[in-house]
């Protein structure tokens, strides 16, 4: 029986990536940061000018057309990204977004937020 390319419900995106690149990713995103607060800030900021726009992704099992991202309205240490889907707009809170290949440019950072998110 072949394998099937579209990972499994519930397998994040980011488990097929090098753990040392993402942990030297996390650490250049927050190297001068004395508290989470400047730990999140960091990451936010290298995921703005790193992150490659727009790109393809999937929520709740439909793709999508990850366009952007805004600092969250609610979420003290959140990321929201902003996706689009049959010509509307969604926030959607990163977590709940899987990329899918090709990856973008600088979703090692996206990655480094997500293992950081993990540990508050």
């Amino acid at each position: 029986m072949a394998k099937s390319s579209r990972p499994k419900a519930g397998k994040s995106w980011t488990r097929g990536l090098d753990k040392e690149r993402v942990r030297e990713a996390l650490e250049e995103a927050t190297v001068d940061a004395n508290d989470e607060s400047e730990q999140h800030g960091g990451l936010l900021s290298v995921i703005e000018d790193a992150l490659s726009f727009p790109f393809q992704a999937r929520v709740m099992g439909e793709v999508v057309t990850v366009v952007g991202m805004e600092w969250p309205e609610n979420d003290e240490f959140g990321l929201d990204l902003v996706c689009e889907r049959n010509g509307k707009r969604h926030r959607i809170e990163a977590r709940s977004v899987e990329l899918i290949e090709p990856l973008p440019k600088g979703h090692l950072y996206l990655a480094a937020y997500l293992a950081w998110k993990r540990f508050l």
